[in-house]
């Protein structure tokens, strides 16, 4: 399984079956870096291939039958409150060339978010609003993608600001060292 989700398809579609592929690939992701042959995220999933590291981030390929989809991801440095630390948040920029998606950023919290609530990302004084599914997030206005990617290109960190479904605010810390290099090579990988 990869990505199946369509940024044209609407607010439904675009979100849905997303945190199963994602965490399917993170046993992939904390692979220790420098490993470059195939590994299988999990039975019967796509192979995933370590493209490269860099800084905080990783760049991966997948591909099953002919659909295929390349990523950046990182997982947050820092999260608080302190009694979710047992659980890691992701951030993900991803490219579905077989769906006409370049660059598409969401997160994954990995715990129920508030879904009618206004979430956001906060790169140096840029904000973003986000929306929630289930565990996951994505730009509250897609086109802001560039424009959020180019934040996070010129930027240190990134702090994204959301509210658990229990109403409990949550912060999640990304160092944005190394996203340049990843979100490029995952962009060559998917051409």
């Amino acid at each position: 399984m990869i990505f199946t989700l369509s940024r044209h398809g609407g607010f439904a579609s675009r979100r849905s079956g997303l945190a199963p592929v994602l965490l399917a690939l993170f046993p992939v992701w904390c692979a220790q870096p420098g490993v470059a042959q195939a590994q299988r995220a999990s039975a019967g999933q796509a192979q995933a291939v370590l493209l490269e590291t860099a800084g905080k981030w990783q760049a991966f390929s997948s591909q099953q039958g002919a659909a295929k989809v390349c990523y950046a991801l990182s997982k947050a440095g820092t999260r608080s409150p302190a009694n979710l630390k047992d659980v890691d948040g992701l951030l993900f920029v991803s490219t579905r060339p077989g769906e006409g998606v370049r660059n598409e950023i969401s997160f994954v919290m990995n715990f129920p978010l508030k879904e009618d609530v206004e979430h956001q990302a906060l790169i140096g004084e840029e904000r973003f609003a986000l929306v929630a599914k289930g565990e996951n997030m994505w730009l509250k206005n897609p086109a802001e993608e560039p424009r959020m990617l180019d934040a996070m290109r010129k930027g240190a960190d990134i702090e994204i600001k959301a509210t658990s479904k229990r109403g409990n605010p949550t912060s999640d810390k990304y160092s944005l060292a190394g996203v340049t290099q990843t979100v490029k090579r995952a962009e060559e990988a998917c051409k």
